[in-house]
């Protein structure tokens, strides 16, 4: 096996470190989904969980919580709606605004699905050891570059080197 390339460029390769990890985790979670004959796509959770816990929620309201894009929830509940995972039905305070909720079809299949997220999430978290502060890292690495991102990082070690 030859050796891998994106890890030797250490920091400037971390993004695609990241991304292949992302991939390999949604590909598993494809592949399972199919294995275990069920009609769904790895990052539903997202939207399952969320409205499980709020009931109803607007597209805007949905990405703010994700930090996703608009285009990407309304694209991701498209796809559930498409399949009956998900309802929209218009604001009774604001017409112009579609609000969204869990299916009946979700109600239903959400005590399985919250059982294979469980075993998943314990399969994750057996790859650290209980003294790792993943998690914490991960989160501080995110806070960093809401403040500042990769350009104005860049651009700042541009002009020191000038």
């Amino acid at each position: 096996m030859k050796p891998d390339f994106v890890a030797a460029l250490k920091y400037l390769g971390l993004s695609v470190r990241l991304k292949r990890i992302s991939e390999n985790m949604v590909h598993g979670g494809r592949s399972l989904y199919r294995h275990l004959g069920l009609d769904i796509e790895p990052n539903w959770y997202l939207l399952l969980l969320l409205l499980k816990e709020h009931e109803q929620l607007s597209i805007t309201e949905m990405a703010e919580y994700l930090r996703f894009s608009h285009p990407s929830v309304i694209n991701m509940v498209k796809k559930m709606k498409s399949r009956d995972y998900l309802e929209s039905f218009p604001d009774k305070s604001d017409s112009r605004r579609q609000l969204v909720k869990l299916s009946t079809k979700a109600k239903a299949e959400l005590p399985k699905l919250e059982k294979i997220w469980r075993a998943g999430e314990i399969g994750v978290r057996k790859l650290f050891l209980p003294e790792d502060d993943f998690l914490e890292k991960l989160a501080a690495l995110e806070q960093q570059y809401a403040q500042f991102d990769f350009m104005e990082r860049t651009l700042k070690e541009l002009e020191n080197e000038g």
